[in-house]
């Protein structure tokens, strides 16, 4: 059967959002997150080392443990991303990890809604997120929350704000939001205009995620694009658009790559 049914695609285009179940294995899941964990210095076990001092974000810069790039080039995970952009020549995304811990303050606000696109390139082209579940999340446990269906009115809801104003700046909140609760190995893909974020966790356990999307290849397959792949994958570099010599360069090695992964990172043209 195909990651996603039929009405899961009706789904996602009315909503903008959709949960692919179970791309990996719950066990991958598993020997993920605990790859994060480790990189974090953090013991999923010890609450106290969840909260370092200073506080940190939840974003953990790991990029190339060899289980990440399993879950990047794994078949359901390639396949959910073909079914969205009935599209078959795929580059996978450089994307990092998260550690999503329980809030220690019951006053502590909601989390902002954001966009991780410029606003002011209209009209809005189509494209797509994902976070892959590295443990069950229930929707109170720092689930990714959204506008449900943003994406359709975006455009009419950015035309009316006044003149001069930040549409980053508004009270996104407001516009009725929805936690996502899944399991460990599953996927939500989401349309890029749904303005979303890591919800506050009010639960008891931790949130742990790693973050996957997928683009066209398109028509530059030129060989200095492609070296540029080769050598965040080969060279073990940050991702996010710095592809710096960090950590993973000096302490990690290469990742193995399938077939099928050697073309979703770009090292092999498709």
């Amino acid at each position: 059967m195909p990651t996603l049914s039929q009405q899961d695609l009706d789904f996602f285009a009315t909503n903008g959002y959709v949960i692919a179940p179970q791309v990996i294995s719950p066990e991958q899941a598993a020997r993920t997150a605990r790859a994060v964990w480790d990189f974090a210095a953090m013991d999923p076990d010890d609450p106290e080392s969840w909260y370092p001092d200073p506080p940190r974000g939840i974003m953990v810069e790991i990029y190339h443990h060899q289980s990440q790039w399993d879950n990047r080039t794994a078949p359901r995970v390639y396949e959910a991303f073909c079914q969205i952009w009935d599209e078959s020549r795929l580059w996978v995304s450089h994307d990092r990890a998260s550690i999503n811990p329980p809030s220690r303050n019951p006053e502590a606000p909601e989390n902002n809604l954001h966009w991780d696109m410029n606003l002011d390139h209209r009209p809005i082209s189509f494209g797509v997120q994902g976070v892959l579940y590295l443990t069950d999340t229930p929707a109170e446990q720092g689930a990714y929350d959204c506008v449900p269906g943003f994406h359709k009115r975006l455009e009419e809801w950015l035309d009316g704000l006044p003149a001069g104003s930040n549409p980053k700046d508004q009270d996104l909140l407001a516009l009725g939001t929805r936690r996502i609760g899944a399991r460990a190995g599953d996927l939500i893909i989401w349309h890029k205009a749904l303005p979303h974020t890591a919800a506050l966790n009010r639960g008891s356990g931790v949130r742990v995620a790693q973050y996957i999307t997928m683009n066209p290849a398109g028509e530059d397959q030129s060989e200095e694009a492609r070296q540029g792949r080769i050598s965040f994958w080969r060279d073990r570099l940050s991702g996010l658009g710095r592809y710096d010599k960090e950590r993973e360069y000096h302490e990690s090695p290469t990742a193995e790559l399938t077939p099928l992964g050697r073309q979703l990172a770009g090292v092999d043209p498709w």
